[in-house]
């Protein structure tokens, strides 16, 4: 598993992003990645990379060592989303880090994932449940900024990201494509 806990390190992540001299934060990187995943897109190395390299915005294109961990985080996250074991890990900032700066990180992770959703066209139309869960992400995204560290706003946060796992979960199981076939989520 140390593969897979590389490829959610979100100061590796925030490291290049500056050595890139992006534009973009890492946050939004997954989140992109994770909505279009879950609305049933498939990429190939090659296309992940250069979504990814549009996404990052950098002054400098990846390295190969950027590259590596950028494919690392491509198959890591659809290997958690294919897997029933309720496992996604959100590339965010540590518990250690400021709680403004984890709910900004969280809220630029939604937005991002509604972009990435958006993207991929589907056939059927989405449950309403569905269409909650995107439209609190677009509630999440609006986050306040001025969060002072207290044990209420940890709690609350804490609740908001676990909801913000499972809801992925819930729109990646109700958008395969029929041939990839997954057992329905709910997230009641």
């Amino acid at each position: 598993m140390l593969r897979m806990s590389a490829a959610f390190d979100y100061d590796r992540f925030d490291q290049m992003f500056r050595q890139l001299g992006a534009a973009g934060f890492p946050a939004e990187l997954h989140g992109h990645l994770a909505g279009r995943l879950s609305a049933g897109a498939r990429l190939e190395h090659a296309g992940w990379l250069d979504v990814a390299r549009e996404l990052i915005d950098g002054r400098s294109a990846p390295g190969e060592a950027d590259r590596v961990l950028l494919i690392q985080l491509h198959d890591a996250t659809l290997a958690q989303l294919s897997d029933s074991g309720f496992a996604l890990t959100l590339l965010l900032p540590s518990d250690e880090a400021p709680i403004e700066q984890r709910a900004q990180a969280l809220g630029q992770w939604c937005e991002a994932f509604l972009g990435g959703f958006g993207l991929v066209s589907r056939e059927q139309a989405l449950s309403e449940e569905a269409e909650g869960v995107l439209a609190d992400f677009a509630a999440i995204a609006q986050v306040q900024t001025d969060l002072d560290e207290s044990e209420a706003n940890e709690v609350d946060f804490m609740e908001v990201m676990e909801y913000v796992r499972m809801a992925v979960l819930l729109l990646f199981s109700e958008c395969q494509p029929a041939g990839r076939d997954q057992p329905p989520a709910s997230l009641h």
